[in-house]
């Protein structure tokens, strides 16, 4: 969300992130002036979400340790199976997924509480989870997946549902 509203969860227990066609072009414009990394992009590492279940662009489940039921950017773009998209960690690619940190309601103009601008490896792209309330920290590291508190970090082997939805909260400025 971009105006800062205070959404109610929908029928799935998912907080909506706009209020209007207003907010959703807004955060769209801002979406286009921070698109996700060229070196994500490149990647052979997409699959399109159905809810958080990875599955290929026909449809039939994807699989986190099988690249051959993977997809291009472009390829996963395209298809309109499931309801969204995500990537596949390992060979580098790595996820700090930091769960309700997201200070004041906001997934496009809010910041993040003090424990998750601890990022030590260089960070690639931040957007907002699908939660509304976390944000994904995509960085280059080959560390051990971890799960303490609200936060996990994933480095191989794993599905990462994305919102594109770049998080400026952690980009720009520190406080």
């Amino acid at each position: 969300m971009v105006c800062n509203n205070v959404l109610q969860p929908g029928a799935r227990a998912i907080r909506p992130r706009f209020c209007s066609n207003r907010c959703r072009q807004q955060a769209a414009r801002w979406r286009s002036k921070r698109p996700i990394p060229e070196s994500m992009r490149s990647a052979r590492r997409w699959v399109r979400a159905d809810g958080k279940r990875p599955i290929r662009c026909d449809g039939s489940p994807a699989s986190s340790t099988d690249p051959s039921t993977w997809a291009s950017f472009a390829d996963v773009m395209e298809s309109r199976a499931g309801d969204g998209f995500g990537i596949m960690m390992g060979d580098g690619l790595a996820v700090y997924d930091f769960d309700h940190c997201v200070v004041g309601g906001g997934v496009v103009t809010d910041r993040v509480a003090g424990y998750a601008r601890a990022i030590v490896d260089p960070v690639l792209y931040v957007e907002a989870s699908s939660s509304g309330d976390g944000v994904h920290v995509f960085v280059e590291s080959y560390g051990k997946s971890f799960k303490r508190g609200g936060v996990e970090f994933y480095s191989r082997a794993r599905f990462v549902r994305m919102t594109g939805c770049p998080f400026r909260g952690l980009e720009s400025g520190r406080g």
